[in-house]
């Protein structure tokens, strides 16, 4: 076996020189690093031609896991294949993750453009001989051509000796939690109030299991940066970071930012999987933390992969952090108004309002019933879980295009002021900022959830700039964008505040889809 792996690597990053395989034959191929586990057993729920081994042995017949030094990526692309198949604009082919999901894509792809050719036989490795031969000649074969079989019988090889790995059996979700033999490490104490807090942001944390986490991913270490990507102490990607960052200034380097912003994460994760598959939502928060959230819905619960997961290792954890008295557990209580004492608590605009806060809200946006404003007054847009208002950032400054809105305490300056002025389209207006006289929008002209809000330069015509005003009753309103359909919101289902403290200062607003129970952070109040 030696030597016929000699004989192949030599063939991968040479001539190709490839012998005569079985098809029940394995072939050795390198180990999986540890840290591109997650990439491919998430690129393996693609589609149901893939498995992670088959994924694993795509890899190894590319470039070794990267020891081609050819400097493409994991999944080896060129210019162009990249350009097609990455997963997002932004995605670099250096990236990891992203390579294998690009890989994984495209595989999926020809699979089904093959299946719907009627080609014969097994589809993947069909698709695999278009590495070699082209989808043309596969087409053209109904299956695999002669001069893509050596190839297609080498990766098939590396397959079965992949699915023979520890590291891709198929064992329970979860392990049974034992005792640890490693030695109690104790949380910093600079680092205690930043945990109180973020364990206090939702009745599901709790102090100890924040500090159970953070022992889990950095063991603390606020510098630790990861070959995947991952930074700082509660060890966020990109992308995580950009849809938890608690605002402008924050830093996932700052442990003080990164554990409030955890606090969140886990916070949103946990109440969206609430109900899926009949798990503990806690435990599929902390999968999607590691995972991803859109593996742990594709694998309806935590991935199928003898690999450790983050839920047994902060299980393993939580005890030692309960009996440290200096981690309170107190819970999130609701918030109180921030606006000052000499201002009334309330001049919402002339409306129909009803006696009493809605109990839920229809599926569908209901028919807007005509919220009357003055186009001469100027409004704050108060929160009405939060009490804070939306403004610019910073004391009354020049901010540009595309600066995000967020929330602050209500200190009573221009830029936390708002005119509405009715839009061309019926029963829709233009929010502008009295400052700045910029209009809100979403950024991006985004349709997604968890998109951010933004000001920009007034265009009446815009649709992402005009905003439904819907009477929520009690002189409440949700405000929905014409756009996206979705909600102005705050991250969550009514979370406590996302700062050290207690506060929403610096946190950004958001879009959301309706949903089918109150959320009181889905409703404003617009005060004169």
């Amino acid at each position: 076996m030696a030597l016929a792996l000699t004989i192949v690597v030599c063939g991968v990053l040479a001539l190709e020189v490839i012998p005569a395989i079985a098809d029940d034959e394995k072939l050795e191929g390198k180990p999986v690093p540890t840290e591109d586990v997650p990439a491919l057993v998430a690129a393996a729920l693609s589609c149901p031609a893939l498995t992670p081994p088959k994924v694993a042995a795509q890899v190894m017949a590319a470039t070794a896991f990267g020891s081609d030094g050819a400097n493409t990526g994991l999944a080896g692309m060129n210019d162009a294949t990249w350009s097609k198949w990455r997963p997002s604009s932004g995605a670099a082919r250096t990236d990891r993750q992203a390579s294998v999901l690009a890989m994984a894509h495209r595989t999926c792809e020809i699979v089904g453009q093959l299946r719907a050719a009627k080609v014969d036989g097994d589809l993947w490795a069909a698709a695999v001989a278009t590495d070699k031969a082209g989808l043309d000649a596969v087409l053209k074969a109904k299956g695999i051509p002669k001069s893509a079989e050596a190839y297609v019988d080498k990766v098939t090889a590396y397959a079965n000796w992949y699915a023979d790995q520890p590291v891709f059996s198929v064992k329970a979700t979860t392990a049974e939690v034992a005792a640890s033999p490693e030695q109690p490490m104790e949380a910093p104490d600079e680092l205690v109030p930043s945990i109180n807090a973020a364990g206090r942001i939702c009745p599901t944390l709790t102090p100890a299991r924040i500090a159970a986490q953070l022992r889990a991913v950095s063991g603390f270490n606020a510098s630790l940066r990861s070959s995947t990507g991952r930074a700082g102490i509660a060890q966020f990607t990109d992308d995580m970071w950009e849809r938890y960052q608690p605002g402008a200034k924050a830093s996932r380097w700052d442990p003080k930012d990164a554990i409030l912003a955890m606090g969140t994460a886990m916070c949103d994760m946990s109440q969206q999987f609430a109900g899926l598959s009949g798990a503990d939502p806690y435990t599929l928060a902390l999968g999607a933390y590691q995972w991803g959230a859109d593996v742990i819905r594709q694998a309806d619960g935590l991935p199928r992969a003898n690999v450790p997961q983050l839920a047994d290792q902060v299980s393993r954890y939580v005890p030692q952090y309960e009996k440290d008295t200096r981690l309170t557990a107190a819970k999130p209580k609701p918030p109180v108004s921030s606006a000052p004492a000499s201002k009334p608590a309330s001049t919402p605009p002339t409306s129909t309002p009803t006696t009493a806060a809605p109990t839920t809200t229809a599926a569908t946006p209901p028919k807007p019933t005509g919220v009357a404003f003055d186009p001469n007054a100027r409004y704050q847009i108060r929160n009405a879980w939060a009490g804070a208002v939306v403004e610019l950032p910073g004391k009354e400054l020049n901010n540009p295009d595309g600066t995000r809105v967020q929330l602050y305490n209500n200190l009573l300056q221009d830029d936390q002021y708002w005119r509405f002025q009715k839009a061309p389209a019926d029963g829709y207006v233009l929010i502008i900022n009295a400052f700045s006289k910029q209009a809100l929008a979403v950024e991006n002209a985004s349709k997604d959830n968890y998109a951010k809000l933004v000001v920009t330069t007034k265009k009446e015509s815009d649709k992402n700039q005009q905003w439904k005003l819907i009477d929520g009753g009690d002189g409440k309103v949700q405000i929905e964008n014409h756009n996206s359909g979705k909600l102005m919101e705050l991250l969550g289902d009514d979370l406590g505040p996302p700062q050290a403290d207690g506060t929403w200062n610096e946190y950004w607003v958001e879009q959301w889809d309706r949903v089918s129970t109150v959320n009181k952070d889905q409703y404003w109040l617009l005060v004169k």
